[in-house]
Parts: structure tokens; C-alpha cells; sequence
């Protein structure tokens, strides 16, 4: 299929945020930059893919600037990706370059986020999730490709219904602490997790309609939300 370039940023999907997270501590990153300047076009390849101009945050220290893929249909990835020093949709296509997801410490391409989930005791690092909510408390999430292909929600429409993925991977962390959350015990997780905002933890303890495992993005925000504009917080 044809790819179609875009001179204009796209409305971003599942609510998506650009902000970005520091460089591993204790290193400094050897900086690679080739190709052209950096470009702000997202190249959209088809329904569920699309490439951006972006950087790689390698975990051996070194940061590689080129255009990076992004899944709008299922956020994340826990396999080998694929990415190009030049639009990836220019005849002849460029040569492409591969990298492991135990290799990358994290990920910005274009306005969208991801990050190795490194978990404490884990040996080797499997996914590279997207960051879906940003504040008091981060949340990722990778989605598994289903066979059955799903409609792409409208943009922002994630942050207010459910999580349409049958086999998702939610990780939070606050104060640097990072855990995945599990979907077989969620209520009595998240609830302790959210103790500071009783009400919030109440819905999800009960497990109230719009609270449970797949409406993480909206509890989350609604959380961080909640978070920011307390009197303890504002106060400090």
C-alpha cells in the first residue's frame, strides 16, 4: 500500500502524551544523529502504522535520532522493530535498521512516549509500552495484536471507555517505582494503590461500572487529576 506523508501532525491516538523521561542515570549518551533535520511530519504508512522522526535512548548509553515506528492500533511492542534513517516510504526504500526491545532504554518518536518495562527481578526486559497517562502516577500500556482487527478509537475517546484489547499489559509507577498491574487480583491492586484518594479506591474496590482492568487510562487520569489539584498538593 502506498503511503501517504502528512504535512500536518495527526490528532494523536489513545490520548498519548510527548513528554519525556530522562536518560539512564550514570550515563552519558553518545549522541547519532543522521538522515536530515528533524522532521515534525508523521508518515503514515497504513491503518496501523505510522513512522516519526524521533530518538532512541539505547541502553548502552548511546541515543540514535531517526524515523521510528508507532502502532495506532495496538499501542507497544514486545517484538524486534524496524527503523529508517530516511522517510521510510521514499522509492527505493531506504535500508532499515532493527533493534531488540531489551536493547532500548526508551523511546520518543515524534509526540508519542514508550519505555522499557524493566521490572525488579525480571531477567530480561520483553516489552516496550507506551506511556498513556503522565503525572503523580505514569501509566503504560502494551496491547498483543488480535486476530480480529479492531476499529481505532476516536482520538482521546481511550481516556473515557475501556480498553477494547483482550490481552493488554498495564504497568504504573509513582516515586520512580515501577509494577505491573494484574489483571487477575486488579480491584484489591488498585485500590491500595489509590488508598490516598478513598473515593476513587472505593469505585474500584466495588468494582463500579467504568472501574475495572481495561478502564485503567481513565482511573489514572482521573487520579492524577484528583492528585494535582489537592489542597496538600497545591500547598507544597
Amino acid at each position: 500500500m502506498k503511503a501517504l506523508l502528512l504535512a500536518v501532525l495527526l490528532p494523536l491516538p489513545f490520548g498519548s502524551h510527548a513528554q519525556q523521561a530522562p536518560a539512564p542515570s550514570g550515563t552519558s549518551p553518545a549522541s547519532v544523529r543522521l538522515g536530515t533535520a528533524a522532521d515534525t511530519t508523521l508518515h503514515v504508512i497504513d491503518k496501523t502504522l505510522l513512522f516519526a522522526w524521533g530518538t532512541i535512548k539505547r541502553m548502552d548509553g548511546q541515543e540514535v535520532q531517526a524515523y521510528l515506528p508507532v502502532f495506532t492500533q495496538y499501542p507497544g511492542m514486545d517484538f524486534p522493530f524496524d527503523y529508517y534513517f530516511t522517510p521510510p516510504e521514499v522509492k527505493p526504500t531506504p535500508p532499515r535498521q532493527t533493534i531488540a526491545v531489551e536493547q532500548v532504554h526508551s523511546m520518543t518518536a515524534g509526540p508519542y512516549y514508550f519505555e522499557t518495562m524493566r521490572l525488579e527481578g525480571q531477567k530480561k526486559a520483553k516489552i516496550l509500552a507506551q506511556r498513556m497517562a503522565h503525572g503523580p502516577v505514569e501509566l503504560f500500556l502494551q496491547a498483543e495484536q488480535q486476530r480480529a482487527p479492531l476499529p481505532i478509537p476516536v482520538p482521546g475517546a481511550i481516556l473515557h471507555t475501556a480498553i477494547p484489547y483482550t490481552n493488554s499489559h498495564f504497568f504504573v509507577r509513582r516515586n520512580g517505582r515501577l509494577q505491573q498491574v494484574e489483571r487477575a487480583s486488579f480491584g484489591p491492586q488498585m485500590s491500595q494503590y489509590l488508598a490516598d484518594y478513598p473515593d476513587l479506591a472505593a469505585k474500584v474496590a466495588r468494582g463500579e461500572t467504568n472501574y475495572h482492568y481495561r478502564d485503567l487510562v481513565s482511573i489514572i487520569t482521573e487520579y492524577n487529576q484528583h492528585t494535582a489539584t489537592s489542597p496538600a498538593r497545591s500547598g507544597q
